[in-house]
């Protein structure tokens, strides 16, 4: 009797020992291991400590899609992430809805300590120089291991130094994300050697967007936000030869677009002109005519400034991104 007891109790303990027990998040795509809601995580990349900032929308149970938003320089992931406070926190308001998942990684410090972006700029002599493709990159490859999902449902976007930032992911990994979209941002004029200069020419899909009037990120190409005059933030080239790469890249530089024309709030800078090049892999841009540096929002307002120029108020670019997006499918 009591040897059937023992019997019985091992067989019941190692039952209920399954090494399952031990992984908070074995190979189940029903399992999101972030709460609902705006969390702070951390990954360490070359022994350096990275934060990132996740928000799950509650009633969300499947990974549909991640979107990867990257701050400006000198912003935060939490500053950008706050409801109302930036318009790149319209991605929450959008995930609410649609139930996708939004990450809001934050930059190494440049040299006055603001978090930035180390992209392929080689005369940004005064941003950060942190090793944050590697940090994307991994990163990136942590969140489709522990949500079981591949690069189809992985996008990235950003504005500004987060837009460059973009753009040197996509010369780098192209082929581990769906698609991009970036506002406010020009290829470098002088990129750095390698990889930055050669990189993958492997078409992937993209949204632009760009204001005729950005001070800080001058349309027509030059010195990257030049308020004090010394050009220390490096130079890019300009909006239409950014465009020609991508057309190009993307095999569109023979594609007519489709156009339209809207103006919804007559008091901002200007109208909006956006052009759409259909293929295999399109190509969306939107012309924020006498717009500044600042992301177009219908919702959440930026001052006008010398050094930021004047909003534009016509469209949502959180928005327009995610239909871009997840009109993919």
């Amino acid at each position: 009797m009591i040897r059937t007891f023992l019997l019985l109790f091992v067989v019941i303990f190692t039952l209920g020992c399954n090494k399952d027990d031990d992984n908070p998040n074995p190979s189940n795509p029903n399992v999101i291991p972030y709460q609902e809601g705006l969390t702070t995580n951390y990954i360490t990349v070359n022994n350096i400590t990275r934060k990132y900032l996740v928000y799950r929308p509650t009633g969300m149970t499947t990974v549909n899609a991640v979107v990867t938003v990257l701050h400006g320089g000198g912003g935060t992931g939490l500053g950008v992430s706050n409801l109302g406070e930036h318009p790149l926190s319209v991605f929450r308001t959008l995930a609410d809805i649609d139930k996708f998942l939004v990450v809001y990684p934050e930059g190494s410090p440049d040299n006055l300590g603001n978090p930035g972006w180390n992209d392929c700029r080689s005369d940004d002599i005064s941003g950060s120089q942190g090793d944050d493709i590697t940090f994307l990159k991994q990163l990136n490859a942590k969140l489709m291991a522990e949500l079981n999902i591949n690069s189809s449902k992985m996008y990235l976007t950003g504005g500004s130094n987060g837009a460059l930032m973009t753009f040197s992911y996509a010369f780098q990994f192209p082929e581990t994300i769906k698609a991009i979209a970036v506002g406010s941002g020009n290829l470098p004029e002088f990129p750095e050697s390698g990889i930055c200069t050669n990189g993958s020419t492997l078409p992937i899909p993209i949204l632009l967007t760009h204001g005729t009037s950005d001070p800080a990120m001058p349309a027509n190409g030059g010195c990257v936000a030049n308020v004090g005059g010394n050009c220390n933030r490096g130079k890019v080239i300009s909006q239409s030869a950014t465009l020609s790469y991508w057309l190009q890249r993307n095999g569109l530089q023979n594609v007519t677009p489709t156009t339209s024309t809207f103006d919804l709030n007559t008091s901002d800078a200007g109208n909006v002109e956006k052009r759409i090049y259909n293929g295999a892999n399109p190509l969306v841009y939107y012309i924020l005519n006498n717009a500044g540096h600042q992301a177009p929002s219908k919702t959440v307002f930026s001052n006008s400034s010398p050094a930021q120029g004047v909003q534009n108020r016509d469209i949502e670019f959180a928005e327009e991104v995610w239909n871009f997006f997840s009109g993919l499918d």
